[in-house]
């Protein structure tokens, strides 16, 4: 009997290590989770191992739940209890981690993941962990560029420090063979008079990667220079919405990095340019100004004999800077030395400019290439080879009207998204307007003053006249008043550019046109200040960049006084304004008469004056 019962012992003992070898053998920890790590908690540095089975000062993993591979949720045995822990991986020098207390369960419960993790907080916060046989990667991907910056530190000095010198720079070496210098990226302290907690230095990093956590980009880096491991580790903080400022924490922490503007250090920064490019060729003269760039977020755009300074606007409060400096120029094409956006190297971009008209620069632009051999970056194979493509446009600034190419008094009707509609300029009227009876209201677009250069467009005009023919709404303001500043031809396509100060949208729309017989004209307006390859005279939605599509029909009357007048932009360099024209005849009488004539005439008229008085 005896014997019997050591043998049912022996059995239940050996299926139960049977079972607990089961769940250790289920539960291995992957490899780039195994290293030794650095972290602070608890106000304590604290050094973790962790191998393919156990954790320090966790016990011996008995279960593990991984997700995208990523992020690892763990139960560890320690002692008597359980500890479940949940390490997500930044990148392969950091990880993040959050647990639970030691969580006791039953004698018959399974130490699952759902059963011992069922108290863990995923809004607690997260502890770093550095490793600390760290691989340096490149910076690239964290920090790019050179500036000039100006930081506080809330816990050693108020205010801000803000030196013309203080600098960070993180510039990548193409093609060097030392990989470590594009591994890390310095800063230059500056002492500020008067500031006791500012200090002239130099501290190089190291980059240990970066990782997004909705828009925060969080990078982690290592001073080279320090051995405390307290002192060594840091983390920094941008956002994707607020690249003006830079955050950075004060301890091994990156919990404690919640904005960029809150971050115990702030670094307020600001791109400088790292190279100096003497310019080799000028710009034509007629380029020099401020222009806008269409094709980039309407762009800020200055441009005299040597630069082009672009400056666009991705949010409100922020910019991006390119420079552009000319190197070499052969017929059309320029080729240039563009400085990017924070400054780090240049590059060459060509050029290809068709003379300037109007308040019009078109352009294209070809591939960036790190050479600067004129025939490899302005080759035609260097532009985009495209079925169907068109030309960029840099736009006046500041345009100047010039004669529209449609003129006349049109009635039209309309069709697309956003359509004309009557509004009051200005919001009110200066005096209230007669009522009026009207056989017959229209919708009108007139180029009617004497120069032709300004559309006036009424959607709702009364076309009553009075009992001589003249019109009886003589009272009316336009419902839309826009400038023409440029047209050409391209693609066979007629393009117009109008100006409107009061457009809430955009200042600058285009259009798109077309003679349709000898009193019509089809134009199709664009939704912005460029029009797309697919809009044509007759796209009135947003699926060819269209806002409206008006066909118009002229109806001058007696007393209008508005000629027709049409221009397809064939040649939009020719002069084609509307000046007075004098005819002279063959015959003038006083052409045949002299000036002296004019002397002998003189005396006999007074004469007949004083007998006609008498």
């Amino acid at each position: 009997m005896a014997s019997i019962l050591h043998k049912s012992i022996y059995l239940l003992f050996s299926i139960f290590i049977c079972t607990i070898s089961s769940i250790y053998a289920d539960c291995t920890i992957p490899v780039v989770l195994r290293n030794t790590w650095f972290s602070f908690e608890n106000g304590k540095q604290t050094i973790t191992d962790i191998n393919a089975s156990e954790m320090t000062a966790r016990g011996v993993c008995v279960n593990i739940k991984a997700d995208y591979h990523v992020n690892y949720t763990m139960v560890f045995r320690y002692t008597n209890c359980y500890y479940c822990v949940k390490l997500i991986v930044r990148t392969v020098n950091v990880l993040e981690k959050i647990e639970t207390p030691c969580v006791d369960i039953g004698p018959d419960e399974e130490p699952t993941v759902e059963r011992v993790c069922k108290g863990l907080n995923p809004d607690q916060s997260l502890t770093t962990l550095f490793s600390e046989n760290s691989v340096p990667v490149n910076c690239r991907s964290s920090l790019e560029g050179v500036w000039q910056f100006a930081y506080q530190n809330r816990f050693r000095f108020t205010g801000e420090c803000n030196h013309p010198d203080a600098q960070i720079k993180s510039c990548q070496t193409a093609g060097t063979q030392f990989l470590i210098t594009n591994q890390k990226f310095n800063i230059t302290y500056r002492k500020c008079p008067g500031m006791s907690g500012t200090f002239d230095g130099v501290v190089e990093f190291s980059c240990l990667g970066h990782w997004f956590v909705d828009k925060n980009h969080f990078f982690a880096v290592a001073n080279t220079k320090e051995s405390r491991k307290d002192e060594r580790y840091r983390c920094f903080l941008k956002n994707r919405d607020d690249d003006l400022y830079i955050g950075a924490s004060i301890t091994p922490q990156c919990n404690t990095l919640k904005t960029v503007e809150k971050s115990p250090e702030r670094y307020r920064i600001n791109p400088v340019k790292a190279e100096v490019v003497e310019p080799g060729c000028r710009l034509p003269q007629n380029f020099s100004g401020n222009w806008i760039n269409t094709a980039n977020i309407d762009a800020d755009v200055v441009i005299n004999e040597t630069h082009i300074i672009e400056t666009y606007y991705p949010d409100e409060g922020r910019f991006r800077r390119t420079i552009y400096v000319c190197r070499e120029q052969r017929d059309t094409r320029v080729m240039m030395a563009r400085l990017t956006v924070d400054g780090c190297q240049k590059d060459y971009v060509c050029f290809d400019f068709v003379p300037q008209h109007h308040n019009v620069i078109r352009y294209r632009k070809g591939l960036a290439m790190i050479q600067s051999n004129f025939h490899t970056v302005c080759s035609w194979v260097q532009f985009k080879n495209q079925v169907r493509w068109r030309y960029d446009i840099f736009l006046k600034k500041d345009p100047t009207p010039i004669r529209c190419p449609v003129a006349g008094k049109f009635n039209f009707t309309q069709r697309g998204d956003v359509k004309f509609e009557t509004r009051i300029l200005g919001g009110v009227t200066l005096s209230p307007r007669p009522n009026l009876y009207c056989k017959l209201n229209i919708s009108d677009f007139s180029v009617c003053d004497v120069d032709q250069k300004t559309i006036q467009i009424k959607e709702n005009y009364c076309l009553s006249v009075d009992y001589l023919g003249r019109p009886v709404d003589i009272y009316s303001d336009p419902d839309y008043k826009m400038n023409c500043i440029g047209y050409w031809k391209e693609n066979l396509k007629s393009y117009l550019i109008t100006y409107d100060e009061l457009d809430p949208f955009s200042k600058y729309r285009c259009w798109v046109y077309q003679r349709a017989d000898l009193n019509r004209v089809l134009m199709s307006q664009a939704l912005g200040p460029y029009c797309d390859l697919k809009q044509d005279v007759t796209s009135w939605n947003y699926t060819e960049g269209a806002a409206v599509a008006v066909e118009m029909e002229e109806y001058e009357r007696e007393r209008d006084q508005c000629p027709m007048h049409f221009d397809d932009g064939s040649d939009p360099w020719s002069t084609k304004e509307n000046y007075i024209k004098v005819f002279s005849f063959s015959y003038s009488f006083w052409r045949g008469n002299s000036a002296s004539t004019i002397h002998v005439f003189i005396p006999l008229y007074i004469l007949v004056v004083v007998y006609l008085l008498k």
